[in-house]
């Protein structure tokens, strides 16, 4: 009788356990989502409150941005790049997941989403930025999302 109990307890543990890890799991995902979410805009942030500064530098300097700073690269503009920089991305060359990317032909910095929603195993969602420059005394740098019409009709969330 003792040992029947024993293995009915176990067999309980075990089911338990396995109703139990769909939902850490699924839990675990949804944390990594909302983490490089976070992560994603705070370097969205800092780029664009560096940019703000740059332009602020200059300007107290007498010194205006040149119009071609509205294509220059801002990770190369600032001197500064993150461990998950993947320099400039090539036309036609497809951008790794989890990493920020220059991309020269639109002049825009994408970044390719890690944790995607649902757990595809398609690359996930696009999100890119474009540097904005205003122009006269007022000059000021500043990053704009790109709007998801604009990404497809350049063909960029399908990849």
């Amino acid at each position: 009788m003792g040992r029947s109990v024993r293995r009915m307890r176990r067999l309980g543990w075990g089911i338990t356990g396995l109703m139990l890890l769909p939902v850490l799991l699924a839990m675990g995902w949804k944390i990594a989502q909302v983490s490089e979410r976070r992560a994603m805009e705070a370097t969205r942030e800092y780029l664009a409150s560096s940019l703000s500064g740059l332009a602020a530098q200059r300007l107290a300097n007498g010194k205006v941005l040149e119009p071609e700073w509205r294509n220059a690269n801002p990770f190369a503009l600032l001197r500064w790049q993150q461990d998950n920089y993947g320099g400039a991305l090539l036309a036609g060359a497809e951008p790794k997941p989890g990493y920020w990317y220059w991309l020269p032909a639109r002049a825009w910095i994408v970044y390719r989403v890690r944790f995607v929603e649902g757990w595809k195993t398609s690359p996930g969602e696009l999100h890119a930025y474009r540097l904005l420059a205003g122009s006269g005394a007022t000059f000021a740098l500043e990053l704009e999302a790109v709007p998801a019409a604009e990404l497809s009709a350049a063909d960029w969330l399908n990849r």
